[in-house]
């Protein structure tokens, strides 16, 4: 994976990875602000402002969670 992917992106494929061992995962933003995270070509969404807690991505039928990125600002 190149070095210049987005923080957030490595974020949600790192604990989806640790979800989905083995699993081929990848993440894809729309420009309507939906997150898909796609687990073996079965994708999972997630509307950007839709909970503030944690990423919650669902089918419609089954759901996973990913806790927010925190970021360090004292760099």
């Amino acid at each position: 994976m190149p070095n210049d992917e987005p923080l957030d992106r490595l974020h949600l494929i790192d604990h989806a990875r640790a979800l989905f061992p083995g699993a081929t995962i990848d993440v894809i933003y729309t420009p309507d602000e939906i997150i898909h995270i796609e687990v073996d070509g079965h994708r999972y969404t997630f509307e950007i402002g839709s909970d503030d807690d944690e990423y919650l991505f669902t089918d419609g039928k089954a759901s996973f969670s990913i806790p927010l990125m925190e970021i360090d600002w004292d760099f």
